[in-house]
Parts: C-alpha cells; structure tokens; sequence
C-alpha cells in the first residue's frame, strides 16, 4: 500500500500543483467573470439605448402632432444619426412619410419611405414600409419600379398584400387575366382583414365588367397557364 503523504509532504505538493496551474486558472476565473460583467453591461447598454430611443420618438410625435417643422426635423435627425440601429427609427420616418403625404409632398413622401425600408430595425417594419412605398410608386405610374421592388418578396404574414399589389401592377399593364390570379391569391390569405378582403373583392369582381386580356383573346390555349404564372410571381 502507498505510503500516506505527510501534512508536510500534502502543503508541498499543493504549493507544486498551484505553481504550475494557478496562473492559468486565474486568467480563467478573470476571463469568466468580465464575460460575465461585460455581458450585463451590454444588456444595460441596449436597455439604456431603446429607452432614450422610444423618449426621442415620443417628442417626434409630439412634433409631428404639434405640427412643429423645426422641431419635427431636429427630433427625426437625432433618431437617424444616433437611433438608426432601433425600430423607433424606422417608425419615426413611416410617420414622418404620413406627414408629408398629407401634405401632399409625393417626394418626401417616397424619400422617407425608402429610408424606412432600408434601415426597418425590424423585418415586420421593412414591410410595412416596402408594401407602402409599392403602393405609392403604384399610384405613381411607376409600375415597374414598384413590381421589382416585391416580385421577389416571400412572406406568409403580408403575401395577401404583396398578392394584391401585384394585382393592381397588372391591371396597370393591361394584364387583366394575372391580375384576377393575383387578387384571387390574396383572398385565399387568412391574413387578409375584413375591410381590406372587401376592397379587393371589389377590384375581382370589377375586371368581371372589363374587356378580356388581348393575350387571353389571341391565344387561348395560354390560358390555363396565367394563374401558374401569377402564383409563381407571388411565390419568388
């Protein structure tokens, strides 16, 4: 049997022991604890951030309510430059394109819609955004520039309104056959609300009292395949 270390013999061996492994261990624990530290003081730093964040959209609001130009600009500059990362951003600028379309500013409209879209803070916020400014461009005549800007856009929660969109572009080109296949798409979304589900009901049951496709006419044999090629379009 070995012999027992003495108390002696223990201490030296603990001293050994420590001596080639206490450095290491101690980078450990130091490394562990500023993880630790480092990471509730980012959890304080985001806190800290979205808090002054949703104080600075609450006194754009109030600009926007009081109808302050100045205050308006000053209040949305300070979320663009320092809040740019945060959703309050973005919600800053689709209310500030609201402003401007009651103002019947098209431009500015367009201008803070695309900002919002490109620095939504949120994926829910760069649809929002993307769907508003496809609708403006729409109404716009810039049909083309607003089908490339969803024709590839693939997201259950808004697709009855990507589908409806897609619609009306149709409608615009002449294109009435797409166009029903489209709309018909959008009502088959459980996403899709009341008011909005009536409102293109209506624009469905509209193309009913309009004149056939001129592709439709010339070529029939085409026209099992126009609701295959709209929901391909709607699917991209």
């Amino acid at each position: 049997m070995a012999e027992q270390l003495t108390d002696d013999e223990q201490v030296e061996a603990l001293k050994k022991w420590w001596k080639e492994n206490g450095t290491a261990i101690l980078v450990g624990v130091i490394i562990g604890v500023s993880a630790i530290v480092g990471f509730w003081k980012w959890n304080q730093h985001v806190e800290d951030k979205a808090l002054a964040a949703s104080q600075q959209y609450d006194n754009f609001s109030q600009a926007i309510l009081d109808k302050k130009p100045e205050l308006i600009e000053k209040s949305f500059s300070i979320l663009k430059d320092e809040y740019v990362d945060t959703s309050y951003a973005a919600l800053a600028a689709l209310l500030y394109a609201s402003y401007e379309y009651d103002k019947k500013n098209v431009e500015k409209t367009l201008e803070y819609l695309r900002w919002a879209q490109q620095h939504p803070g949120h994926d829910a916020l760069l649809h929002v955004a993307q769907i508003r400014l496809a609708k403006l461009l729409v109404s716009q005549g810039k049909h083309d520039e607003a089908f490339s800007l969803i024709d590839k856009v693939k997201e259950p929660a808004f697709d009855a309104q990507y589908a409806e969109i897609k619609g009306d572009i149709y409608i615009k080109r002449g294109e009435q056959a797409l166009a029903r296949s489209a709309y018909q798409l959008a009502l088959a979304s459980t996403e899709l609300s009341g008011k909005q589900r009536e409102f293109v009901q209506m624009k469905l049951d509209d193309l009913g009292e309009l004149k056939a496709d001129i592709n439709s006419e010339s070529q029939p044999e085409q026209g099992a395949d126009v609701k295959t090629q709209a929901e391909q379009d709607s699917s991209k």
